[in-house]
């Protein structure tokens, strides 16, 4: 009897530890994930075509289904009130460091580090002359992110008023709810000039020119922050969040021509 029940104990022993061994991230060999959890992650709209690349090579690394990770793009001020609102989303990644640490004064992430960083750019419609940040004064039409939720609205401000033309154009300045907003806008010539990064410019093609480059000491460092929602932190965000930081996925990212963070 006491020989069974010794042999009894160490097979639940074992399976324990086997249990205790299993990690959300990896499948089971009838290849079905091993977990049911589900993230939303909030990111800069500018992240678009760069996350959902990530997010594909995730689930199908994983065999996770594709509801298990849906991002929500929109400005990262917009993001970020929806989370101070509650927004039942895991990750953040802000395209800039004043709406992140706004959450962290709040306590409401954690684990928050530099993901990337990009540039701010003018840009032209494809057919039309090319202007420098000195002869903006000339454009009829300025189309900005509303600075108030979108940094690139709020850097691309920060450069006006540096250069001491603010008081000149603002009333020619027209808002958009995201950067991809301003793209499109230009795209299609329905502003004469506007802002936007560098990662839009080269995904826009040829729909768009840049005019200049905008200097790194003429507004805040672009720099684009990732953190964990700490209400709906779970192990698919923890390790979604390594995936997105490790070397496969800063190669993602450097494709859509964002830059690592130092």
């Amino acid at each position: 009897m006491r020989k069974f029940l010794l042999l009894l104990i160490s097979i639940c022993m074992l399976g324990f530890v086997l249990g205790c061994g299993n990690d959300t991230s990896k499948t089971t060999d009838s290849g079905k994930p091993t977990t049911s959890e589900k993230i939303t992650v909030q990111a800069a709209a500018s992240l678009k075509g760069a996350l959902t690349e990530l997010a594909e090579i995730y689930k199908k690394d994983h065999h996770l289904a594709d509801d298990q990770i849906a991002i929500n793009f929109a400005g990262s001020g917009t993001l970020r009130q929806q989370i101070e609102q509650g927004a039942p989303a895991s990750l953040f990644i802000s395209a800039d460091e004043k709406n992140m640490n706004m959450l962290q004064d709040k306590d409401l992430v954690t684990d928050v580090k530099p993901l990337v960083t990009n540039e701010l750019v003018l840009v032209v419609p494809k057919n039309a002359e090319k202007i420098e940040l000195n002869q903006i004064t000339s454009a009829k039409r300025i189309v900005l992110g509303n600075p108030e939720t979108v940094p690139a609205g709020n850097y691309a401000k920060q450069v006006l008023i540096k250069s001491g033309v603010w008081d000149q154009v603002e009333s020619n300045v027209v808002y958009a709810k995201d950067v991809k907003a301003v793209t499109a806008s230009i795209s299609q010539a329905a502003g004469d000039a506007g802002f936007i990064y560098k990662t839009d410019a080269i995904a826009a093609g040829d729909a768009v020119q840049i005019a200049a480059v905008t200097p790194a000491d003429s507004h805040d460092p672009v720099i684009y922050p990732i953190g964990i929602i700490k209400k709906y932190d779970n192990a698919l965000a923890r390790d979604f969040y390594k995936f997105v930081m490790s070397p496969e996925g800063q190669n993602v990212l450097e494709k859509y021509g964002f830059s690592t963070a130092k």
